[in-house]
Formats: structure tokens, sequence, C-alpha cells
């Protein structure tokens, strides 16, 4: 009996060593399904990752390497990692660095970080990024088990970089003005020409600078009150605007085209630019074309009046003056000056004025005539009028004109005549 009571105490001792067994299993099947799905977890949040991310052995043989990063050195398919290497990814160049640099730092320090070049492994072509690697440690033991990298390719944001410098070099280099201002008026940047066009340091922080102090008064109350609402309104001014430089105080004349920059997402103001050219020269250069202009329109004048009132010798002591077209008070004068500085040079006793060209005579021009009779009669000279049409004599009459001093003639050529008799 009591043999049977030990069976049955043995049995149920086993009976209960089977069960925590079983449990145990159970424990570890549900252990290792969670560390199932955290790896596929993990996988899938390594696969999203848009860097380069790779795992190696100690000895730099590649285990895994995510979507991105096969993207990035051109490997299509995941097997491929498979019999890589640390030194495949890397320029042949720069595998030394590899070796003697950053490996050496990475054993001592545990991780290494800075700019490196990967290469696209079927053409070779060079990568630029920046490279974190790091070992991984046991996290109770500290025992370092693999090596571990985020990469992130720096192609675009070096680009970018290069063509902003690029940027910033044509502006600096650019003669006019440019400049970035707040809305309040306050400067964000100022390329150099703008700087020595009103007179600040070249070498000195302009940031903040309050833009007003280069315009003089009156510019600054137009600045204000008409040009940022247009420019706020519209998103741009254009037109003239009087400078002044910071040391001298000289004011000068500048054409303004400003126009209001707004954030690329939410379309909301943020700056005025402003491109300003100095107008001084150029106005100068127009003051003097203009002034060049008068002159020759003067001489140009000066010499129609000559033309349009000749004075032709016909003898030692005879000239004549054709007249053509209207005459007016002005060319009257000329008529009178002309024909008295000729008759008084040449000593003439008869002077011809014939008027076979004259379209009309009206009380202008008669009376202009009859001066000018007077006046040669004044330096002992006779006149004798020529060319005189039947229309013309009719207006004369109508206007009441006595000739019956002045000796007159239907053609011109009984006019020479007549001087060559007289003479």
């Amino acid at each position: 009996m009591e043999a049977l009571s030990r069976r049955i105490a043995a049995l149920e001792e086993q009976v209960a060593l089977q069960e925590r067994t079983i449990e145990a299993l159970r424990a570890k099947e549900t252990l290792l399904e969670r560390m199932e799905e955290e790896r596929i977890l993990m996988t899938a949040a390594l696969e999203c990752c848009t860097d380069f991310v790779g795992i190696a052995s100690l000895e730099g043989e590649a285990i895994f390497v995510n979507t991105a990063g096969r993207k990035l050195v051109g490997l299509e398919r995941a097997e491929q990692v498979q019999g890589t290497v640390m030194s495949d990814y890397v320029m042949p160049e720069d595998i030394p660095r590899l070796l003697e640099e950053i490996v050496p730092i990475l054993m001592t320090e545990g991780h290494w970080e800075g700019e490196f070049r990967f290469r696209h492994m079927p053409t070779g072509e060079p990568i630029a990024v920046y490279y974190s690697i790091y070992v991984v440690r046991h996290p109770e033991t500290g025992a370092p088990l693999a090596l571990a990298t985020v990469t992130r390719d720096l192609r675009a944001a070096k680009r970018e970089a290069e063509e902003r410098q690029q940027m910033i070099a044509a502006v600096e280099a650019c003669a006019d003005f440019i400049g970035i201002c707040t809305l309040d008026g306050r400067t964000i940047y100022c390329n150099a020409a703008g700087r020595r066009l009103i007179g600040y340091d070249v070498d000195a922080d302009m940031r903040g600078f309050d833009v007003t102090k280069v315009l003089t008064p009156e510019a600054t109350r137009f600045f204000v009150q008409d040009i940022i609402p247009v420019i706020l309104e519209t998103g741009c001014w254009k037109g003239e605007l009087e400078f002044r430089h910071l040391e001298t105080g000289e004011a000068f004349p500048t054409q303004y085209n400003a126009f209001l920059i707004k954030d690329q997402e939410t379309g909301q103001p943020i700056g005025i630019g402003a491109v300003t050219r100095d107008l001084r020269a150029a106005k100068q250069v127009e003051e003097e074309r203009r002034q060049y202009a008068d002159e020759i329109i003067r001489a140009q004048a000066a010499m129609l009046a000559e033309l349009s009132t000749p004075l032709i010798p016909i003898s030692d002591h005879a000239v004549v003056m054709p007249l053509i077209g209207m005459v007016d008070e002005a060319r009257a004068e000329r008529v009178l000056d002309s024909l008295l500085s000729g008759v008084a040079a040449r000593s003439a006793k008869v002077a011809i004025l014939d008027i076979t060209g004259v379209a009309t005579v009206d009380a202008a021009a008669a009376d202009a005539l009859l001066r000018a009779a007077r006046a040669v009669r004044l330096l002992g000279a006779e006149v004798v009028l020529t060319g005189i049409r039947a229309e013309v004599a009719q207006a004369l009459i109508g206007l009441g004109v006595d000739l019956g001093n002045i000796v007159t003639r239907s053609t011109l050529q009984s006019g020479i005549a007549f001087a060559m008799r007289r003479v």
C-alpha cells in the first residue's frame, strides 16, 4: 500500500514537471513569436527609412542593407547584399581612409561620423554622403556584436548649396543694388554694390538696418505712405526714388524696382526685395545729350535761317535776296538783318527783294517789306521789289500797303536789268 502511494506521488510529480515544461515551452514560443514580430516590425521600419541603413559583422561583412541603401549604391535585389563587405560600398581611393582613419576611431570610441564618399557599384560614380557608423553592443554585457550605419545622400543638398552659392556670388557681383528687407523695413540682405552705393561698410553686418535711413525725408514719406501699400496690394512697385549717401548726405536719383516676397508654402508675404539702379550717370548722359541736341538745333536753325534769307551779289554794287515760303515776324527780322548787313558790307547801291516764291503776303510780311525798304534807303541804297503776282498785288492793296516809294518789277530778270542800269 505504501509502495503504491509512493508510486502515485512520483507520477503526480512527473505530471507536474511535464506541465511546467509545457508552460515553459509555450512561454518560449510566445517570446519567439513576439521577437519575430518585433524583428519584422523593425525590418519594416528600416525599409521605410529614406537613408542608407546597414548592418555588418565586426569583420565588415554586410548582413543587411535596406531598400534606400541598395538603391543608393545600385543593388537591385536584397540577396545581392550577401557576400559584400564595407569596402565594396566605398570609392576605391577612399578605402585607405576607411581602414586607417575611420575604423581605428570606430573601434576605440564606438562611433564615427562625417562626410565621406560611397560609390554607385554598377557605374563607379562617386556619391557624397554623411557617413554615421557605430558599434552595436550587447545590452547587458556590452560586448560588441556588429557594426551599423545610417548614411545620408548629400548630393541634392550639395547641389542646392552650390546653386545657392552661385546665386549669392551672382548677386554679389551685380553692379546694381540688390536688397531684401522685412515688411517693416529692416534689412535682411544687401549686396556689395548696394553697400557701396549708400556708403555702408562693405564688410559690416547690415541685418536689422532701417532702410529709410538711406532715403531723403521726402522719399521716406513717399516710401511709407505710397510705395509700401502698393507693393502689399499689387506685389510690386517701379519708379524713381531719391536715395542719400550715409556719409556725405548727397541725394541722388535711382530707379527703384521693388517686389513682394512670399512664403512658398503658405503664400504669406514675408519680405520685400528690391533691385535699385543709380541714375546719376544716366541722367548726366541724358542732360549732355539734351544739351548737345539743343546745340544742334540752334546750329541747324542758324543754318536754316541763313539759307532761308540768302543774299546774292550780282555785281559790285547790286545784291539780290530771293524769298521763298512764308514770311512771319521772326523771319522778317532775319530778312531785315541779313539785308542791312549785306548792303552795308558790300556798299550796295541797289538791293532786289524777289518775292516770286512767297505764297501769300499778310500784314506782317507787308510790314516787313516796307521796313526793309526804309532801312535800306537810310544806308543810301535803293530797294527793288520783284515777283509780285496778281494775287499778291490784290492782297497788298487789300491791306492798304503803299508801295509808291518802292521800285517794283514783275520779274526778277527785269529787276536785275533795272539794277544794272542804276549802278
